[in-house]
């Protein structure tokens, strides 16, 4: 497999990575006044978890996570584009940090993107 056909998860870094990546974004994240309130009653432990399991996913890798319960569980936060767009900036600026290419960057993003609506609830439909 070339470089440009393997998974994103792979050209990320793998597991590891992914795990270690998810560390450093949320260490970031709960150190932004602007985000960290959104995490004060959970359980960080079992968040990174889920993350991990979501990027999987949304990155072709060793998918558990179904996405079924984004909607569900962001519902009534008060997150807006604004807020995501923040956090999204956080997961950049690590991968950058990491050295991964700004197009694995871009692509990563991308992906993200597609769930803005169902974590800040401007999805028009049920998700």
């Amino acid at each position: 497999m070339t470089e440009e056909t393997n998974p994103l998860f792979d050209r990320l870094g793998g597991t590891a990575a992914i795990k270690e990546i998810v560390d450093e974004m949320y260490r970031r994240v709960l150190d932004d006044p602007e985000l960290n309130h959104f995490f004060a009653e959970s359980s960080m432990e079992r968040v990174r978890q889920m993350q991990f399991h979501f990027l999987a996913s949304a990155f072709d890798g060793p998918a558990e996570y179904t996405g079924a319960e984004l909607t569900r569980i962001h519902a009534g936060r008060g997150i807006t584009g604004w807020h995501f767009a923040r956090f999204c900036g956080h997961f950049a600026d690590v991968l950058e940090d990491r050295g991964i290419s700004s197009r694995d960057v871009d692509d990563a993003l991308g992906r993200l993107a597609m769930y803005k609506d169902k974590i800040t609830g401007d999805a028009n439909v049920d998700g």
